[in-house]
C-alpha cells in the first residue's frame, strides 16, 4: 500500500527532523488505540508492516518471517495515522529502533491520548459497581484502585529511565525479567484483549436490544458480528480519525446521564428526589464483583511507556499522570454517584439500559447517545482484536508449507480475511454463552488490570530498585503488592460464581 497524500520524514545523520504541520492534528486523532497498547513481541511487527509496503515484491518479503529487519518500523506506539520514513543515512542498527519515536506530543496532547485511554466501556458498569459495594466500600475501592494505579503509573517511569533503549511495556517485562517475563506479560495482553473484544460484542448486543427489545438477543449479536467483522479486514489507519469519538461519545453518556438526572423529579431517575441507597452493601456476597469494576477504569499502564517516550517533555510524565487521573476520575465518580442515586437497587449491568428502560426521559436524547455506544465498536472492536489477530496469522506464516501457499499476495488476502473471520466467529460465540457485561468487566478488571496495572509495575520496581528502596518505600511496596494479589485472587474467582448466589437479597 503506498503513502500517496502523506508528507515524508527525512532522517538524515545529524538526527535533525522535518515534521509537516499536520502531526500535531495526527497526534491527537491517533489518539484512543488498544492496537497501539501491545507489542506482543517483535515478529509481530513483520506482518503489520506488509500493509505499508508496496505492492509486488516488497510486499511478498515483508510476509516473509525470517526478514530480520520486519520489526524496524511497526510497534506499539506507532500512530494509526503513519507517516512515510525515508532513510538517507543511519549512525547504527538501533537508529532503526528509534526511528517511530521521532514525533513529540505537547503536554496537553499527552494528556489528551492519556484520558481518551483510561475513559472507556467500564464507565458503563460504574453504578452498579456502587450498587455492589455500597457508598462506603465504593468510595474505598475507587480510592484504592485511583491511587495504586497512579502510582504505578510513575513507577513505569523510574522503571523506564533505567535504559533509554526501553520502548515499550514488552521491553520493560524483558529488562526487568528476561524473555520469560516478556512472554508472560504477551499472554496477559492476548487475553487481556480477547476478553475486552467480548466485552464489546456483549454492549453493542446489549445496547441494540434496548432499541429493538422485541429482536432476540443472540440475533442481534450475531448481526453485529456481520457488520463489524469487514472492519477488521481494514488496515488500521483508515480508522484513525474515527478513533477520537471514543471519548465523544464515553463524555456524552456522563452529560446524559446529568441531563435526565436534573431534569426528572420523581423517582426512578432522578437525582433530585434520588431512589434507595446503602451505605454498606445490600448483599456482601457482590461486594468483590466491585473491584473488577471499578478497577477495569484505570487499566491504560501498557501504553503509558510509549507516551512517556513521546513526550517533548518527558519530565512533566508525573504531572501528566496526575492531571489525566484528576479528569477521569471526576468523570467516573460523577456516572457513579450519578447512576446509583438515580436508579438505586434497580441499578442495571450497563447504566444505559436504566435510561433506556426508563420512562420519563428524553428519548431523542437517550436514543442518540445509545446509537453511539452502538456504533463506537465499529472503530474500537478492530483496533482491539488487530494483535491477537497478527499472533494468529504470524503463528501460520510461520509454518514453511503454509507460509508457501499464501506467499502470493490474493492467497495473502484470503488467509488473512479468512483468519480474521474466524476470530471475530470465536468473539462473538463467547460473547453468545457468556452474555454477561458485569461479569466480563469484573473479569477484565479483577485479573487483567490488577495484574497489568498493579502488580506486575510493582514486581518491576521491586526486582530493578530493590536494594535501593528506603524501608518505608519497601514496606509501601510489598503492602501494595499483599492487598492487589488478594484483591485479584478474590475478585476473579467471584466473577465465576453462580448468579444465584449472588442475587441481592433486600
Amino acid at each position: 500500500m503506498s503513502f500517496q497524500g502523506s508528507d515524508p520524514i527525512t532522517i538524515v545523520r545529524n538526527k535533525n527532523i522535518k515534521q509537516p504541520l499536520s502531526s500535531s492534528v495526527k497526534s491527537w486523532a491517533s489518539s484512543y488505540s488498544r492496537s497501539q497498547q501491545y507489542n506482543i513481541n517483535q515478529e509481530l511487527n513483520g506482518l503489520l508492516q506488509s500493509e505499508f509496503d508496496h505492492e509486488g515484491e516488497n510486499d511478498h518479503n515483508a510476509l516473509d518471517p525470517c526478514n530480520e529487519r520486519s520489526d524496524i518500523f511497526i510497534n506499539e506506539r506507532t500512530p494509526l495515522i503513519s507517516q512515510p520514513v525515508i532513510i538517507e543515512e543511519l549512525e547504527d542498527a538501533q537508529d532503526y529502533k528509534r526511528l517511530t519515536y521521532l514525533g513529540k506530543s505537547t503536554f496537553n496532547q499527552t494528556v489528551f491520548n492519556a484520558v481518551n485511554i483510561l475513559m472507556g466501556l467500564a464507565i458503563l458498569s460504574f453504578p452498579l459497581a456502587f450498587k455492589y459495594a455500597g457508598w462506603f466500600f465504593g468510595i474505598l475501592i475507587f480510592l484504592f484502585c485511583l491511587i495504586l494505579t497512579n502510582y504505578t503509573a510513575k513507577l513505569l517511569k523510574k522503571c523506564l529511565d533505567i535504559d533509554p533503549d526501553c520502548l515499550t511495556y514488552a521491553d520493560l517485562a524483558s529488562l526487568a525479567f528476561g524473555q520469560k517475563g516478556k512472554l508472560i506479560i504477551g499472554g496477559l495482553f492476548t487475553m487481556d484483549l480477547f476478553n475486552a473484544a467480548v466485552v464489546i460484542m456483549i454492549l453493542v448486543g446489549d445496547s441494540l436490544h434496548t432499541l429493538f427489545p422485541r429482536v432476540d438477543l443472540v440475533q442481534l449479536k450475531l448481526i453485529s458480528f456481520f457488520i463489524i467483522t469487514p472492519f477488521t479486514w481494514m488496515p488500521m489507519h483508515f480508522l484513525s480519525y474515527a478513533s477520537i469519538f471514543g471519548i465523544i461519545s464515553t463524555l456524552s453518556v456522563a452529560a446524559v446521564i446529568l441531563i435526565d438526572g436534573f431534569s426528572k423529579l420523581e423517582p426512578p431517575g432522578s437525582i433530585l428526589n434520588p431512589m434507595d441507597t446503602s451505605f454498606f452493601p445490600s448483599n456482601w456476597m457482590t461486594l468483590p464483583l466491585a473491584f473488577g469494576l471499578i478497577n477495569a477504569g484505570f487499566a491504560g499502564h501498557a501504553v503509558y511507556p510509549s507516551l512517556y517516550r513521546d513526550m517533548a517533555k518527558p519530565a512533566l510524565y508525573n504531572r501528566m499522570v496526575n492531571y489525566s487521573y484528576l479528569i477521569s476520575s471526576i468523570v467516573y465518580i460523577t456516572v457513579a454517584v450519578s447512576g446509583y442515586l438515580m436508579f438505586g437497587p434497580d441499578t442495571l449491568q450497563e447504566i444505559t439500559l436504566n435510561i433506556m428502560k426508563t420512562k420519563g426521559f428524553s428519548v431523542l436524547l437517550n436514543s442518540i447517545v445509545v446509537w453511539m455506544i452502538v456504533t463506537n465498536p465499529l472503530t474500537k472492536f478492530p483496533l482491539v482484536i488487530t494483535p491477537i489477530n497478527i499472533i494468529f496469522e504470524v503463528g501460520f506464516l510461520r509454518i514453511p508449507f503454509v507460509y508457501q501457499f499464501f506467499a502470493s499476495k490474493v492467497a495473502k488476502n484470503f488467509f488473512t480475511i479468512m483468519s480474521r473471520t474466524i476470530l471475530c466467529s470465536l468473539v462473538i460465540f463467547t460473547a453468545i454463552f457468556l452474555p454477561e457485561f458485569d461479569r466480563a468487566m469484573s473479569l477484565l478488571g479483577s485479573l487483567f488490570s490488577f495484574l497489568i496495572c498493579g502488580i506486575f509495575p510493582i514486581l518491576c520496581h521491586l526486582k530493578l530498585f530493590g536494594r535501593q528502596l528506603s524501608n518505608k518505600e519497601l514496606a509501601w511496596d510489598l503492602i501494595l503488592l499483599v492487598m492487589s494479589s488478594i484483591i485479584a485472587i478474590v475478585g476473579t474467582i467471584w466473577t465465576f460464581f453462580p448468579n444465584e448466589w449472588l442475587d441481592d437479597k433486600n
